[in-house]
């Protein structure tokens, strides 16, 4: 399962554009203007990995907490610590 850290990801978005199941979609943060790739249906990802092999800034890798994974795409908003 996909998780994202939003300090590191730079909004490119090429791990959107790589979900063969178009799941990601870029998301507004906590900070107005700065958006990360986030999932409103966690639970349809496959777990491929393309868009964490995609990220050449490590906002996105692979977690095996899938469980804690989905919670958190479902029950918060991606948020950037000031």
């Amino acid at each position: 399962m996909p998780w994202v850290t939003p300090v590191n990801c730079e909004g490119c978005g090429d791990c959107v554009n790589k979900c063969k199941k178009e799941l990601l979609k870029m998301t507004e943060t906590n900070i107005a203007g700065i958006f990360v790739p986030w999932m409103s249906e966690p639970e349809l990802c496959v777990g491929c990995g393309l868009c964490a092999s995609t990220c050449v800034m490590g906002g996105i890798m692979m977690t095996e907490y899938v469980e804690m994974a989905i919670n958190r795409f479902k029950n918060q908003k991606p948020t950037i610590n000031k």
